[in-house]
């Protein structure tokens, strides 16, 4: 298994051009094809009510539409540059789309057709309002996503990955889905986190990892007085690990998906790049 075809969202933010590096530079190591996304968004859809159009005279109305679509395009050109110059300098092979960023669905249907996609934690469409979270699209695309904050982009990410394993069947999608990186990483270590004594070290899944030529160190914290966030950030710290994986966990509540703990704490704040899977 490898990543063939790699999405990243790129906007006219800073943090995206650091984004697009890593991205490029993933693509360069796994050899895959890397497609740039620009979320747009429409002037009525943020700005407009019908009520506040009524009083405007037509020639304001396409005055103001003029100028967002001005903007607009000037947003994505700069988006494209900062994203071409970095897919030229990894020499990959590249493409651009720019899709609807009104709503989250458009995002998470293309993103369906990527083996992996690059994403910071939440991210706005330009001119626009609405944001789509790196936790909606894990939980709905049906693929990896790898969270990439302010400070955890890098062209090399995954030389040193902790794998937060709980073993559930999030636990068990996101090791299959970050395999890719744990085959070319330098270092793998397994964190259970278990205050009580249960879930000790698995020989089982020490086993299965070896059959992959992995030799990944399993570590069993211990700690109670602290959250498995708490523990994971702690190791995060002491191992150096530059790569998170963990899976995604999401609950019914009214219609709703909502995250578990771990997960929104590390989204809300991550310390590293976090690649997530559901």
């Amino acid at each position: 298994m490898t990543y063939r075809d790699i999405l990243v969202q790129i906007d006219e933010t800073p943090a995206s051009a650091a984004r697009a590096i890593t991205a490029a530079g993933l693509a360069a190591k796994f050899q895959a094809q890397l497609t740039g996304v620009f979320l747009k968004s429409e002037f009525f859809q943020n700005y407009m009510a019908a009520d506040a159009m009524a009083y405007m005279s037509p020639s304001d109305i396409d005055r103001l539409l003029k100028e967002h679509a001005a903007a607009t395009l000037k947003a994505s050109e700069d988006a494209r540059e900062r994203f071409e110059r970095a897919a030229s300098e990894a020499g990959v092979v590249s493409d651009w789309q720019v899709i609807d960023g009104d709503y989250d669905g458009a995002l998470i249907a293309y993103a369906r057709r990527f083996d992996l996609t690059v994403m910071p934690p939440a991210a706005t469409a330009a001119l626009g309002t609405n944001k789509v979270s790196a936790a909606d699209l894990g939980l709905a695309s049906g693929g990896p996503v790898l969270v990439v904050g302010e400070q955890g982009g890098s062209p090399h990410v995954g030389a040193k990955i902790l794998v937060a394993w709980k073993g559930t069947r999030e636990s068990a999608r996101a090791l299959r889905d970050a395999m890719p990186f744990l085959m070319t990483a330098d270092e793998v270590h397994v964190l259970v986190v278990s205050p009580h004594g249960e879930g000790g070290p698995d020989g089982a899944l020490q086993r299965h990892l070896e059959r992959h030529g992995l030799k990944a160190k399993l570590i069993v914290d211990p700690s109670d007085d602290i959250s498995a966030a708490e523990v994971l950030r702690r190791q995060v710290k002491a191992l150096r690990a530059d790569l998170v994986v963990m899976g995604l966990y999401g609950r019914p509540r009214m219609q709703e998906l909502v995250l578990g703990g771990v997960s929104h704490d590390l989204l809300r704040d991550p310390p590293a790049a976090l690649l997530i899977s559901h």
